[in-house]
């Protein structure tokens, strides 16, 4: 009876779907008002003026782009009980997270935010009944690698923690009894033993969808591989362990670095559903077999987009979906049923089409290298190294390009790339070749500081021992959640305490290059 029921309405919600694409600026228009109505009589909606914003262009008027630090003092009175600071009544649930740009942070998740959450969250199980079945999806365990489910409540009812943690307690009965690793697995705290256990456990297990991040999946691939070998039961590929999975649910960061390690442990071809989800808000889900995400406009969240070379300007130009761009670089910025008004996600996108509106993730707003004048970023980093490994038939682990200053043995400077291969090049110098030709082709001012080596060499690849990225995260406190590798930086910060952690350089050294 739930798989006829989700199959019925997963053809519904494709339906719905249809007719908010055909007019996606009604549809953001509405979830501005109706945000605007709902926080009216909020602190901050009384500080603007809510009540009598009429139109997008005076909502952008009255309400500046904010980050982060701009609302922190805010959250921290919301936090501690004070009731309708920017939602109306009492938040009690918070998520902590780890952000890129602002450190840790404290996001507030309302009963309307979850909900809109919650609804990414089912969109992402339809489309993967679309994909494969109800009926075969729901005949085994769906595994998601996600946080501790662990919530941290204090005396007043506060309940802080991961996503994870508020996702698993509401999970509706006929996905509750198939969520795997269940709940006594997702409460443990310490991430390695957590995913020992998940890798135990799913070893045995007719896993039906997978869902997680592409790098930490891969670390559970390989120690199910090695709980099977320690069982005596050893496998050429994961087919052999899960025939009947289907669906590959993955976010965070990029998938096509890891395209061909995927592929090898599959041994077949599996589905795969991209998503993007963030601890503000869920933006976007693979709607299509397109490689591209959709933008999800009926979540409760209106969004707008400032062009990147606007961040962090007096007056940024606010793009909606009325008016933006395609193929031109954009930061995130969200008004949600959280109580967040025209937040600065810092994340970049770039719309590839529309009706509907489909994009990529480029990166975010502070990781680029721009050392010389280069300014390359994630996109192109990480498009130049799918590239090279397509091209010398490597695979990578992980990686981060960092810039490489001049010093008196070169008197140029140039980019380091930090790279842990798991099948190392056929031919290492094709390999930085390729990397170097393809940001040549790709960003026209590296390639105008690469024109005779002037303004920078040719980039250096440091190969770093297997298990140095795992190593440095257990190190930093970032094991597993939702903790991502930088991609590029800007300081040589990550890249020294990288090559301490594999021994290159001395750890004393590290701390100073990366203090100054």
């Amino acid at each position: 009876m739930i798989a006829a029921a989700l199959d019925w309405y997963a053809g519904l919600r494709r339906r719905r779907l249809d007719a908010v694409w055909r007019d996606p600026v009604q549809v953001q228009e509405i979830a501005l008002r109706s945000l605007l109505w709902a926080a009216a009589d909020t602190e901050f909606g009384l500080t603007h003026g809510f009540r009598s914003i009429r139109t997008v262009s005076q909502y952008q008027e009255r309400v500046p782009v904010r980050e982060y630090s701009d609302f922190k003092p805010l959250w921290e009175r919301a936090v501690a009980g004070a009731r309708g600071v920017t939602w109306p009544g009492r938040c009690r649930d918070w998520v902590k997270t780890s952000g890129t740009t602002s450190g840790d942070k404290m996001i507030p998740v309302t009963r309307e935010a979850f909900s809109s959450h919650r609804k990414g969250g089912w969109d992402t199980l339809l489309l993967a009944c679309e994909r494969v079945g109800a009926r075969h999806l729901l005949g085994g365990p769906l595994l998601f690698l996600g946080g501790s489910t662990v919530l941290t409540e204090t005396s007043d009812g506060t309940r802080v923690g991961d996503l994870s943690g508020l996702v698993v307690r509401r999970l509706p009965p006929g996905i509750r009894g198939r969520y795997s690793p269940g709940p006594e697995i997702g409460a443990i705290k310490d991430w390695e033993e957590r995913i020992d256990r998940v890798a135990e456990l799913v070893a045995r297990q007719d896993l039906r969808l997978v869902s997680g991040m592409p790098s930490w999946m891969v670390i559970l691939f390989e120690r199910v591989a090695r709980q099977l070998q320690q069982a005596g039961r050893p496998i050429r590929n994961l087919a052999q362990c899960w025939p009947n999975l289907g669906v590959l649910v993955h976010g965070g960061i990029a998938f096509a670095p890891y395209a061909s390690v995927f592929e090898e442990w599959m041994g077949r071809r599996i589905d795969r559903i991209e998503v993007y989800p963030a601890s503000e808000g869920f933006v976007g889900v693979q709607t299509e077999a397109s490689g591209f995400l959709t933008l999800m406009l009926d979540y409760g969240i209106f969004y707008e987009f400032v062009p990147i070379e606007d961040v962090g300007t007096a007056r940024p130009r606010r793009h909606t979906v009325a008016d933006l761009e395609l193929h031109r670089p954009y930061a995130v910025v969200m008004s949600t049923p959280g109580g967040l008004w025209s937040y600065l996600l810092g994340d970049t996108v770039r719309f590839v089409a529309r009706d509907p509106l489909r994009l990529v993730i480029t990166g975010r707003t502070r990781h680029y290298v721009n050392a010389f004048g280069e300014n390359v970023i994630v996109e192109e980093v990480e498009r130049a190294l799918t590239g090279a490994c397509r091209r010398t038939e490597a695979e990578v682990v992980e990686f981060t390009v960092a810039p490489r200053y001049p010093s008196a043995e070169e008197p140029r400077g140039g980019h380091e790339w930090l790279v842990e291969f798991r099948i190392p090049p056929r031919e290492p110098d094709d390999f930085a070749r390729v990397l170097d030709e393809t940001l040549i082709a790709l960003n026209t001012d590296y390639r105008t500081k690469r024109a005779g080596s002037v303004g920078m060499v040719a980039p250096r690849v440091t190969t770093v021992p297997p298990g140095t990225f795992y190593r440095w995260m257990r190190e930093t406190g970032k094991l597993g959640d939702q903790h991502k590798v930088p991609r590029v930086t800007n300081t040589r910060a990550v890249a020294e305490a990288l090559l301490a952690t594999a021994g290159l350089v001395p750890p004393d050294a590290a701390r100073v290059t990366a203090g100054a």
